[in-house]
């Protein structure tokens, strides 16, 4: 911390009295009261240490308590754990899926992708992705809600943003173009599951998606969640 212009000089003294008459009695100075008196650096540096002590003893009793994870945990298989039984209304599981999953001090994750086919011949209708990410360090909230409040402005084009009720904390879904997402945050963890239409995905329009995606991240959301 910087001290000012006057630190490189050492402390600074008393000003002195200059005059050509005869010398002025010795100046003897007041004694200031009690509550005004300086007090030692030694009592500073204790009540800096001792208010340190207590706000560092506060961030571990914040840190104590942990991320409020609601029980989930990731999988490295979370496709397989992707029932989809609203989807499976509209469209046939294809065969190409894919899981990962990736851990640090701050999150876990775990993420799938795959393709779906249509019911009335051979060929992929749409594309799946899937992510949940468990965050341990920082809460995740305020990120959240500024996604969604932002979404229209961040995705170019028509861009349609509503509430999606019953699912954790809050939850929000955007359809933009042929794609359609859900967005769930619960205590802690996050969940999204987008799903985008083939230019000839038949006549599933994501407007029609946008229930089912809602739905099967909430069954994906009971199935990753422990007792």
């Amino acid at each position: 911390m910087e001290n000012g212009p006057w630190a490189a000089g050492g402390a600074i003294s008393e000003p002195e009295l200059v005059g050509s008459g005869p010398a002025a009695p010795a100046h003897r100075p007041e004694l200031l009261p009690a509550s005004r008196r300086r007090r030692p650096l030694g009592a500073l540096l204790v009540g800096a240490l001792a208010a340190s002590a207590v706000w560092g003893a506060g961030l571990y009793a914040f840190g104590a308590q942990g991320p409020d994870l609601r029980g989930y945990r990731v999988s490295d298989r979370l496709c397989s754990l992707l029932a989809m039984p609203h989807l499976a209304t509209a469209f046939d599981r294809g065969s190409r899926w894919e899981s990962t999953r990736s851990g640090s001090e701050a999150v876990d994750t775990a993420d799938c992708s795959g393709e779906l086919e249509r019911k009335e011949g051979a060929g992929r209708a749409a594309t799946v992705t899937v992510s949940m990410v468990l965050h341990k360090r920082t809460e995740p909230g305020a990120e959240f809600d500024a996604a969604r409040t932002t979404a229209a402005e961040r995705i170019p084009g028509r861009t349609e943003v509503r509430t999606a009720k019953g699912l954790g904390d809050r939850a929000y879904t955007i359809v933009h173009g042929r794609t359609a997402t859900v967005h769930v945050l619960d205590g802690d963890a996050e969940f999204t599951l987008s799903v985008s239409a083939a230019p000839v995905g038949g006549r599933v329009t994501p407007e029609r998606l946008r229930p089912l995606v809602a739905g099967d991240i909430g069954a994906l959301m009971r199935r990753v969640s422990t007792p």
